[in-house]
């Protein structure tokens, strides 16, 4: 794999990820993968690895996250109603701060394009849980390569498919391990556009994408299940809206649903909405 084939993001807003240098492509390029890597173990249809570079911390980290990747693994097929294939989990110092900020990608909205997920390592993170945060990393990419299979609607490089998979993600940590990647609050600074009858052809834009999480909350305030909202799809949120409502009136009703309400995070509507 190289640089040259489009990456599927997951980075904080603003962020943006260094380069890889000369010598971390020549280690990587005798491995098949995008970082040198050593194989720890596997679980169904998961397979754990991590650069070594990253010493006993890393090796630690990547035997927890083999301990911790079958169940959000099974709520994905669950949630999509769609049985999963195999997937590598590669846990590598993306940014060289190992604390989670450098985010993960991969690149395919499928298991034979993007199965292989890298990971930054949370080692150092000092903030949130860094198991529940790598796990977060881990379920916004493995969702993401659910989408294809099951095709219903989601792109994962698309507006409404980063907005799901940033959602379950959150949906299968504790509330706030995944705040600094919080969208929401830039769809309000933005004026609250419409991305709810639209969907904009790119996972990079937070202010489309900060739309799209705040839906699934309103959607889950309302009642929805996570497995409903996923199965019913749309190449639109108000396509999945209008599935599972009956209504064309997405985007009227969740601005009537916020009005008076201030944006600070993902979750406008309670903190106990996952």
């Amino acid at each position: 794999m190289t640089d040259r084939i489009e990456t599927r993001e997951l980075l904080p807003i603003g962020r943006r990820r260094k380069p890889k240098t000369a010598e971390q492509r020549h280690a990587a390029a005798r491995t098949g993968f995008d970082y040198p890597v050593t194989q720890v173990g596997a679980t169904g249809n998961v397979t754990i690895y991590y650069d070594p570079i990253l010493g006993a911390p890393g090796l630690a980290l990547a035997r927890q996250m083999l301990t911790d990747v079958s169940g959000p693994y099974d709520d994905m097929q669950s949630f999509f109603g769609t049985a999963g294939a195999a997937v590598s989990v590669v846990i590598a110092p993306l940014d060289g701060k190992t604390d989670g900020s450098a985010g993960a990608y991969h690149y395919g909205c499928d298991f034979t394009a993007g199965g292989v997920l890298y990971l930054d390592a949370t080692f150092t993170n000092a903030t949130v849980n860094p198991l529940d945060l790598e796990t977060g990393l881990y379920v916004a990419e493995l969702s993401e390569a659910f989408m294809g299979p099951q095709d219903r609607g989601w792109n994962c490089g698309y507006s409404n498919g980063e907005a799901l998979s940033r959602f379950l993600a959150e949906h299968e940590t504790p509330v706030g391990t995944m705040d600094a990647f919080a969208a929401g609050p830039a769809w309000d600074q933005a004026g609250r556009p419409d991305w709810i009858d639209k969907t904009e052809s790119t996972d990079q834009n937070s202010v489309s994408t900060g739309c799209g999480v705040i839906f699934f909350y309103w959607m889950r305030s309302l009642g929805f299940p996570v497995p409903q909202l996923v199965q019913a799809g749309g190449a639109t949120l108000s396509a999945n809206y209008q599935t599972l409502t009956g209504k064309r009136t997405a985007y009227r009703d969740l601005l009537a649903a916020l009005s008076g309400v201030t944006i600070t995070s993902d979750n406008p509507f309670g903190a106990t909405i996952v």
